[in-house]
C-alpha cells in the first residue's frame, strides 16, 4: 500500500531545485508531500520519497536508481533537524515537520514551482539529458561555483563544497573525494560534446581549484 502511495509522487526536474534551494528544505518539502498523500513518514519512506522527488540530490552518484541513505541520513538529524529546526523525531519514532519546517516546505514548493530557484545567466540543459549531464549542470549552478566564478574565493565554505559533492559536513573525506573523482570523469566525458563543452571547461576549472585547495576547503 505504501510503496504505491509513493509511487504516485511526481519528481521534481532538476533544473527545478539545483539552485538556491538548501538540502533541508527539500527534506521538509518531501515530507508535506507525504503528509498530502498519506504516507507513513517512517525513515525508510522518507528515503524513497526523497529519492522519488528529487534524484538529483539524494542518489548515489554512481547509480542514479538507488537512494544514498547515508546522506539522506545526515541531512535529515543535522541539516533538516538540528540547524534549520524543520522536522523533528527520528529513524525509530518516524519523522514530523514543525510549524517552521511546514511554512518553509509551502514557500519552496512555490519557488519550485515558479522556476525561480534557477539561474537563468547559467547555460540551462535540456529536459531529461543524462545523470551525468544533470549532475555537471548542478555543480555549476552551485552557490560553491557562483563564489569561484566571482573570484570570493576566500567565502567558499566546507557546507558548500560538501553538498557540490553529494555529502554533509559528516561525510568523511574518502567518499568525498571519490565523489569528487566521478564528477570530474562525467565532465570530462562530456567536454569533447560541442554543445556542453563550455559547460564542462567550466565546471572542471572549478574542481581543479577544489583539488588543489582541497585541505583548505574541508578542513
Amino acid at each position: 500500500m505504501e510503496n504505491k502511495l509513493i509511487d504516485k509522487l511526481k519528481p521534481y526536474l532538476s533544473e527545478q531545485y539545483s539552485s538556491g534551494v538548501t538540502i533541508a528544505k527539500l527534506s521538509a518539502v518531501a515530507i508535506y508531500h507525504m503528509d498530502e498523500k498519506n504516507i507513513p513518514t517512517n525513515f525508510e519512506n522518507v528515503v524513497v520519497s526523497l529519492q522519488k522527488l528529487f534524484p538529483g540530490k539524494f542518489s548515489l552518484l554512481r547509480y542514479p536508481d538507488i537512494p544514498d541513505t547515508m546522506r539522506i541520513d545526515n541531512t535529515l538529524r543535522l541539516d533538516a533537524q538540528n540547524h534549520a529546526q524543520y522536522i523533528k523525531g527520528n529513524r525509530r519514532k518516524g519523522y514530523q515537520l514543525t510549524g517552521l519546517g511546514k511554512s518553509a516546505a509551502e514557500e519552496t514548493i512555490e519557488l519550485l514551482k515558479s522556476g525561480k530557484s534557477s539561474s537563468s545567466s547559467k547555460p540551462r540543459v535540456a529536459k531529461f539529458r543524462k545523470q551525468e549531464t544533470q549532475l555537471v549542470s548542478d555543480v555549476m549552478n552551485s552557490s560553491a561555483f557562483e563564489k569561484f566564478s566571482t573570484k570570493q574565493f576566500t567565502l567558499i565554505n566546507k557546507f558548500e563544497i560538501c553538498d557540490v559533492l553529494h555529502g554533509t559536513l559528516e561525510t568523511n573525506r574518502k567518499d568525498l573525494q571519490r565523489n569528487l573523482l566521478t564528477l570530474v570523469g562525467h565532465a570530462e566525458s562530456m567536454k569533447p560534446i560541442q554543445e556542453y563543452e563550455k559547460l564542462a571547461i567550466s565546471v572542471l576549472e572549478f574542481l581543479e581549484y577544489v583539488e588543489e585547495n582541497w585541505e583548505k576547503l574541508v578542513q
